[in-house]
């Protein structure tokens, strides 16, 4: 009986530390997630940069172009970016992320469809060099788009 309780043990022990592991693995893949996150908004402000240096007449029409065909290309893989678990209460001082993104879930999944919109009639504006058209809808991209969730779904940064 001494040996079965010992063994007993020794495999439930072995079993709470296959169990830590895996909790602080999934930890550590959820901090992955942010950070491909916020690298990936990087990269959309990069690309909104150099629009709106078009606009002002410090950029080129073709980088401008690329720029809005990456943020058209990434569109799609907005809503990817933010995986259950990943929110500022999660990751406090990591992201800044509301909790309240996945319980309006339906709404922010709306934001990220009318984003694709705006940005495809930026690209129609880039296309045409009309520079006040573009900066008129670089604002609207901002309003309707990005403010739109970052304005509901994103702690101010202190």
């Amino acid at each position: 009986m001494r040996g079965i309780t010992k063994w007993g043990a020794v495999g439930g022990l072995a079993a709470a530390v296959l169990l830590a592991g895996a909790v602080g693995g999934i930890a550590q893949d959820k901090l992955a997630a942010v950070k491909a996150r916020q690298d990936f908004m990087k990269g959309q402000g990069a690309d909104v940069k150099a629009i709106v240096g078009f606009a002002k007449g410090n950029g080129t029409q073709p980088a401008a172009l690329k720029a809005v065909d990456d943020l058209l290309a990434r569109a799609p893989k907005i809503n990817d970016q933010f995986p259950a678990g990943t929110s500022a209460t999660d990751f406090p001082g990591k992201t800044h992320a509301k909790p309240e993104i996945w319980t309006d879930w339906d709404k922010v999944k709306m934001i990220s469809t009318t984003v694709q919109s705006e940005e495809e009639k930026l690209k129609a504006a880039i296309q045409k060099g009309d520079k006040a058209a573009v900066s008129a809808q670089i604002g609207a991209l901002n309003k309707n788009g990005c403010g739109a969730c970052h304005g509901h779904y994103r702690l101010p940064y202190s």
